[in-house]
């Protein structure tokens, strides 16, 4: 399907070819499915127009050159391909409605299925998702609880933890694992060695005397959101230090926060069994937050309750 053959419904994209949003499906056959490999991008727009699709992109190649994940189209192609299907979509969604994007790679159909040796073409696809605000409008309004996992971070001698990959098991675990003690939390994961890492969606940080702590880049996932937090507090004239840290370090933490593509920034306001702090979000937080606001003219926060409220309205039609 070329772009001047379009429905008039959602669509994605897979290998080349515009689909229409309802055939968007992996074969069973797929390792992307066979064996959970796969790398991926999420993003998102802002007033309708994906938001650092560049660092997206080459956080994508990145990810596919330490996996040996072939991509087969050009960035220049791939951005292409996702404009073009953002501009499609949002024409089909109300004025408030904001988008989330996929992207992922797989190395193509398992040959053990095919029943003969074929040459395989490697899978990449791109589909879109109405960002759902809701899912974070508690957590903006109260804060999030998180607690520290007993299942450990992969090691990067068997996953690198800089690749952005699909299968979410390990992440997975870890949740359960903490919610069988505190049933509305997510994890936070720390490494072999005791030190913290992250969660299972995002990058952690933490404030202790006016610095700013995250783990070592090389250390975590290499979050987009991470790093424009990182300028942003330098501008700020915030201390950054990008350093191992313990869970006692980050139980004393005066404010603690997480970076993801969806929300930004989003506040802690409960670490394990113990509040942080009367005063939610912090005034790091806060002050950061609002440079991110400013930089792209849009209360990042207050959109995602706008969204919630049209959705919970449209839902309860």
């Amino acid at each position: 399907m070329g772009t001047t053959e379009l429905p008039a419904t959602k669509i994605a994209w897979k290998n080349g070819r515009y689909i229409p949003a309802s055939q968007a499906v992996l074969p069973v056959e797929d390792v992307g499915i066979v064996h959970g490999v796969c790398i991926t991008e999420m993003m998102r727009t802002f007033s309708g127009r994906i938001y650092e699709a560049g660092r997206h992109l080459n956080r994508l190649l990145h990810s596919a050159g330490l996996t040996g994940i072939p991509i087969q189209f050009s960035p220049d192609e791939i951005r292409n391909h996702l404009n073009e299907i953002v501009a499609h979509n949002q024409k089909l969604l109300p004025g408030w409605q904001e988008q989330g994007l996929i992207i992922f790679a797989t190395p193509g159909i398992n040959s053990t299925y095919t029943g003969k040796i074929v040459e395989r073409e490697p899978t990449l696809f791109i589909h879109t998702f109405d960002l759902p605000g809701e899912l974070w409008s508690g957590a903006i309004a109260q804060g999030q609880h998180l607690a520290v996992s007993t299942v450990p971070q992969v090691p990067d001698e068997c996953l690198p933890v800089t690749v952005k990959y699909r299968s979410r098991l390990a992440f997975y675990l870890a949740d359960s694992e903490v919610q069988k003690r505190y049933p509305d939390a997510r994890a936070i994961l720390l490494n072999v060695d005791g030190d913290v890492r992250e969660t299972g969606a995002a990058n952690l940080f933490l404030v202790r005397n006016h610095q700013l702590w995250t783990a070592p880049r090389d250390t975590v996932l290499p979050g987009i959101s991470r790093e424009i937090v990182i300028k942003m507090a330098k501008e700020l004239g915030i201390e950054v230090l990008e350093k191992n840290f313990s869970p006692a370090e980050l139980e004393s933490a005066d404010e603690i926060f997480t970076t993801s593509t969806p929300y930004c920034l989003l506040g802690v306001s409960r670490l394990n069994d113990q509040k942080l702090s009367d005063d939610f979000p912090g005034e790091i937080t806060r002050l950061i937050l609002e440079s991110w606001n400013k930089r792209l003219g849009v209360d990042i926060h207050a959109q995602l309750l706008e969204i919630a409220r049209h959705r919970k309205a449209a839902a309860e039609v």
